[in-house]
């Protein structure tokens, strides 16, 4: 009996090391061609922006369809009055499922596999001034930043992060308005960004590449 139980804690133990090292080189691999697809088209992601829906999606197909939309309203903010142009900023969508990294048993693992989505966003930057200027915008911004753009005290990045925060809460339902709904900060060193968005892939519980939106993504 005692034979028996050390050769399936061996046979468990060997399962879960392979596993393990499959998930190491996945990762790896991912990252080594996002970053490349970075250098060789030369993208300067600028921003990296968390989605925290309110009233979140379960399922990853939901959560494609639900990106469609919000890549829609994004590049509308940046290019209203109809077509967008072809040099348009670039941006890539990530999935992100709530507690699928946490320690558990299968049967755990199993209800987990429910667990709500939340979106990583990098985007590319926009000149503001030129962006202003070029045609008639309508942007919501709080009092208090056009009271420090009149003081020659606020960046131009900022109003439009602002502004663009503002238009995704507005339109974007499931969104919500609380500011910890949308987060957006600057990227800084891309490939730490690169390395966080794919952390799905040290999970079990999210299965191959799900986690990359290549549908909505522009890869």
């Amino acid at each position: 009996m005692e034979n028996t139980l050390s050769s399936c804690h061996a046979e468990k133990s060997a399962t879960v090391a392979e596993q393990s090292s499959e998930i190491r080189s996945k990762r790896w691999s991912t990252e080594r061609w996002l970053k490349s697809i970075v250098a060789d088209k030369d993208i300067n992601f600028k921003y990296f922006i968390t989605f925290s829906f309110r009233k979140a999606q379960a399922h990853i197909i939901n959560q494609y369809l639900e990106n469609a939309f919000v890549k829609k309203v994004i590049l509308d903010f940046f290019y209203p009055n109809g077509r967008k142009p072809e040099d348009r900023i670039k941006i890539w969508f990530f999935n992100e499922k709530e507690g699928m990294f946490n320690n558990v048993d299968d049967f755990q693992r199993e209800k987990l596999k429910d667990g709500k989505l939340h979106l990583h966003i990098l985007m590319e930057g926009i000149d503001g001034l030129t962006w202003l200027m070029k045609n008639n915008r309508k942007i919501t911004i709080r009092k208090s930043t056009l009271f420090s753009m009149i003081a020659d005290d606020y960046v131009i990045d900022d109003v439009i992060v602002e502004a663009l925060t503002n238009h995704l809460q507005t339109h974007i339902r499931r969104l919500g308005k609380s500011k910890q709904s949308m987060v957006s900060e600057l990227i800084k060193n891309i490939d730490k960004r690169v390395h966080y968005v794919n952390k799905s892939l040290d999970s079990l519980n999210f299965r191959r590449w799900e986690h990359i939106d290549l549908e909505n993504s522009d890869l």
